[in-house]
This record gives structure tokens, C-alpha cells and sequence, in this order.
């Protein structure tokens, strides 16, 4: 049994000076003032030092941290993952691929099913996002164009068969035989996401009603207003915004979108459709320098990648801790709302909110204590420490 004392608990009703946060195991058993709490003796008290005691980050968008890829098919890359995410106040992830030869998608999937199958400390594995090969060649962003694909009914079964382990699925919903694809994996239950598409709004509608809901990293290699036979049509951006069936993503790394278009996304969506990712790759963590990921030569700065020839960004080396301070200190958002987008809103899009997102009674104790400048002082998952600011 563990008390966390000394600190402001956020929970998404209420805000709880001098509150506490009493796990037993594996979940949170009581969420409340520390006078109105009472604490079994043997308990073990963790002191939050007036910090801002949250729910553990989810994020819903990564393929890799400190030079570890999901691509790279191993379960100690996993595991490396796993364990460095909590640093930066992140307790579940889906790590996600990119486009590939389907064998090598399929290796990914059988590793983490294979990582999920095992007790390993860190943050939680929550399955796999698959972001290709079936996206637009147009809007391929830094995706390399031999590995695009259109979806053929033969190949659904990879997929298919691993619906317990894919979480979510991006393709461009304007390829032949994506709505096929789109109802089958709507019927396994696993989230289908626009990205990367040039589609308009009547290839849009048509994907919603087979059972597309998300849009992944918004405004970000994604067809917006133009003409369809002369007449004005729009684009997967205004479509987004305009649909409330529709949940969405942004990238937080205050490079990919201005605070003007997070803020439009905001008035649209509201905090409560609109999630926060990283989309950080393999050379988060990693010095400065020049590098080749996924087939291709890029560079990397200190806070941002690019290809090459710096014509575009290769991913992002963002941190969930720094999109928060960037929501906060850049985009004018409030504690309370940049937290639900980091927190709840994600562990909602995935099905996830009777566990994860949340500080209440029965949740994961999935928290994170973070001192009065939004830095990472501590991270718990599932009731253990599993990173101390030193």
C-alpha cells in the first residue's frame, strides 16, 4: 500500500489541495484530502513536495525513444521503451510502425504480442498502432514511397488475425478497398484513423459511416480545401473540424503546428476530442547529429529532425512532458485542459477510460507528481515507482 501526500491532486471533476492518493496494488484504491483519509499503519507514505500529483500520460502515437524503434521486431527494444517512457511522466504507450513490406509489419506484431505476454517494468504496452503502408503517395510526408501500399483484400488476414494486439489503425480512406478494410477492422474492434490521405469530404463521409473515427496528427500530411471539378471541396483538415464523429490528434512538439492552428483545433474539438501525441521517433533522447532511420538519411537538432535536404521534418523527437509545457507556456492552455489531452482524452479514444486517463477510485495507479514548472519529478505505474527525478 502506497500514499501520496503533500500535493495538489487533479482528478476530472475537482481540484484537491493537500490532497492524497491511496493505491493498494495494482489501482488506486481512494482519491481524497489527506485529512479526510484514513491510512493503514503498514502503509508507505511518497511525499509529492507540493508538486501537481496527475494521471500517468498516454501516448497514443510513438515509434520509438533513446535509438529503440518498434521496427526494429525486438522485445528488448520493447522493453528499453518501456522503461525509459516514465522519464518524461509517460505510463502507457502505443508504439507504432510505419510503412513497410507486410512481413515486417507483421513481425512487429508478433513481438509485442509476445512483450504484452510478459511482466516488464515500465509503462504499459497498450497494443500496436499501424500508420501504413496504405497511405496517399501525395501526403506521404518522410515516408519512403516503395513501402506505400493499396489495400487488397488478400492481405486483410495479417491484420485481421492480430486484432488483439493492433489498438488502432491510419490509412488514407480514399484508396480502392479502403472502406473494405476500414468495416473489417471497425468489426474486431480496433479504432481506424484517416492520415496521411488526400481524400475530400465524400471520401471522408464514406469512410465515417464504415466506421472510421480518428484523424491522425491533424493539419499534418493531410489534403485540405480545394476544387473537385471546378466546384470548392473540403479536405480532410475541414472535414475534421467540422465532424463531430470525429476525434482527432495533434503533434505537441511546437514545430509541426503553430499555436494559432492548435487553438483552432481547440475551438472545434474541444480538449475532449482533441489528444496530444509525440509521433517521436528512435533519436528522441539521442545527441544531435546526422542519422539514418527507417531507410532514410536525416538530421538532428536539438529539440527537431529533418530529412535530409531539410526540406521537411523526419517525425519528431518530442517528449510528452515537453508538449504539456509547450500547450501551457506556448498555446496559452489551461492546466486542466492540456492535462485532459495528455491524459484522459487519449485513454478515452482508445477505449481505455475505465483504467487509464484518470485519478478515482478502482483506475490503473498510473500518476505522475510534477513540480511547479510542469518538469517530471516522479512516475508511478500500476502502484510502482518507476522514476525518480535525481
Amino acid at each position: 500500500m502506497l500514499i501520496i501526500e503533500n500535493g495538489t491532486v487533479y482528478t476530472p471533476e475537482q481540484v484537491i489541495p493537500d490532497g492524497a492518493v491511496f493505491i493498494d496494488g495494482r489501482r488506486i484504491h481512494a482519491v481524497a484530502k489527506r485529512g479526510d483519509m484514513a491510512i493503514p499503519p503498514k502503509a508507505q507514505h511518497l511525499d509529492a513536495h507540493r508538486g501537481a500529483i496527475v494521471p500517468g500520460f498516454v501516448d497514443m502515437h510513438i515509434h520509438g525513444v533513446n535509438g529503440h524503434d518498434l521496427m526494429d521486431a525486438r522485445i528488448a527494444s520493447l522493453q528499453a521503451m518501456a522503461f525509459s517512457l516514465p522519464r518524461y511522466g509517460v505510463t502507457a504507450f502505443v508504439p507504432t510502425t510505419v510503412p513497410a513490406k507486410l512481413e515486417s509489419i507483421g513481425q512487429a506484431l508478433k513481438t509485442v504480442r509476445k512483450a504484452m505476454g510478459n511482466e516488464m517494468p515500465g509503462a504499459e504496452i497498450l497494443g500496436v498502432h499501424v500508420e501504413g503502408p496504405y497511405l496517399s503517395a501525395q501526403e506521404r510526408g518522410a515516408h519512403s514511397l516503395d513501402m506505400l501500399a493499396t489495400p487488397q483484400a488478400d492481405d486483410f488476414p495479417i491484420f485481421l488475425e492480430s486484432a488483439d494486439v493492433i489498438r488502432s489503425f491510419t490509412l488514407a480512406p480514399e484508396l480502392p478497398g479502403a472502406v473494405e478494410l476500414i468495416r473489417a477492422l471497425k468489426e474486431r474492434g480496433i479504432l481506424v484513423s484517416a492520415g496521411h490521405s488526400s481524400a475530400i469530404d465524400t471520401d471522408m463521409e464514406r469512410a465515417v459511416e464504415a466506421g472510421l473515427s480518428h484523424v491522425t496528427h491533424m493539419f499534418c500530411n493531410m489534403s485540405t480545401l480545394r476544387r473537385a471539378n471546378l466546384r470548392r471541396v473540403a479536405g480532410v483538415v475541414e472535414f475534421t473540424l467540422l465532424d463531430d464523429r470525429l476525434t482527432t490528434e495533434v503533434i505537441g512538439d511546437g514545430y509541426h503546428i503553430s499555436p494559432t492552428l492548435m487553438k483552432l483545433a481547440l475551438k472545434t474539438k474541444g480538449p475532449e476530442r482533441l489528444a496530444v501525441v509525440t509521433d517521436a521517433n528512435s533519436l528522441t533522447g539521442m545527441p544531435p547529429g546526422s542519422y539514418r532511420v527507417w531507410g532514410i538519411d536525416v538530421i538532428l537538432e536539438e529539440s527537431i529532425i529533418y530529412v535530409a535536404d531539410r526540406s521537411a521534418y523526419a517525425g519528431s523527437v518530442a517528449t510528452m512532458d515537453r508538449c504539456l509545457r509547450w500547450l501551457i507556456e506556448s498555446v496559452g492552455v489551461s492546466f486542466h485542459d492540456a492535462l485532459c489531452m495528455i491524459t484522459k482524452t487519449p485513454a478515452t479514444i482508445l477505449n481505455l477510460a475505465n483504467r487509464k486517463g484518470s485519478l478515482e477510485a478502482g483506475m490503473d495507479a498510473d500518476l505522475v507528481i510534477l513540480d511547479q514548472n510542469q518538469n517530471v519529478a516522479q512516475t508511478i505505474v500500476a502502484g510502482q515507482v518507476t522514476f525518480t527525478r535525481t
